[in-house]
């Protein structure tokens, strides 16, 4: 689906929007298009990287290739980039990302942050959502009520600056990117503090706070923690969502 989605935009001769979260979510994606390019599956398009955190993230990832896994390694020691695509643009600063208004078409832009709800990626958005020739592609889960979830399930107008905004760029998602864990390496995390210890004993846990997730991912995973002998608290919790 991201191989067709850059083929699409460089049919149409427009621009590709990624949403995405700075640490992780980012360096995913950028993996999988050097990948792509690398096999002759999509053409070369300029990609842009519009997030200072996520470029900061990615030089931590580059200092620290002890912690990579095997195919990573295998790729640095072929003297391979794994977290850089060719003919890459990373903003630095605010110039630099209205700049991307006037770049050549087709080209592609990573923008923080990954559920459309604020940050740069606001601002690409602004410029495509009307643009037939445009795609915003989401990847990995979107929250309710965020305009990451509204726009996959259909929405045909979106409320931006105040205003109601047709929709007439093209949207598609992908569930399959998470650079989060899911809930049974959760619990294994919390299990290496519990393992072999009893309540009481120096290191474990005296309580557990679920404050992440929707409100039924929260009420499935309580039970599993509270097994573990853990005492377990859902904080009441209220999100405004403001989609201007």
């Amino acid at each position: 689906m991201l191989a067709d989605a850059v083929r699409d935009v460089a049919r149409d001769r427009g621009v590709l929007l990624i949403p995405s979260f700075s640490i992780g979510r980012t360096q995913e994606i950028v993996w999988y298009l050097d990948r792509l390019l690398e096999r002759g599956e999509i053409p070369h398009l300029p990609l842009y990287l519009d997030s200072p955190m996520a470029s900061h993230a990615s030089d931590i990832y580059r200092a620290h290739p002890d912690y990579f896994d095997a195919e990573t390694a295998d790729l640095l020691r072929r003297e391979a980039s794994p977290l850089d695509y060719p003919d890459q643009h990373v903003t630095a600063g605010v110039a630099d990302s209205k700049a991307i208004n006037d770049a050549a078409r087709p080209h592609i832009v990573i923008a923080s942050n990954g559920m459309l709800t604020g940050g740069r990626v606001l601002h690409h958005f602004r410029r495509i959502v009307g643009d037939p020739a445009g795609h915003v592609l989401f990847v990995g889960y979107q929250g309710e009520g965020t305009m990451g979830r509204h726009l996959p399930d259909g929405a045909k107008n979106v409320r931006l600056d105040g205003n109601e905004v047709d929709v007439r760029c093209r949207v598609s998602a992908i569930d399959g990117f998470s650079a989060h864990a899911d809930e049974s390496e959760l619990l294994d995390w919390v299990g290496n503090f519990v393992r072999g210890r009893r309540p009481g004993d120096r290191g474990v846990p005296q309580r557990v706070f679920l404050v992440h997730g929707d409100p039924p991912a929260q009420a499935a995973m309580r039970p599993k923690v509270e097994a573990m002998g853990l005492p377990v608290d859902v904080p009441a919790w209220h999100v405004s969502v403001d989609l201007d």
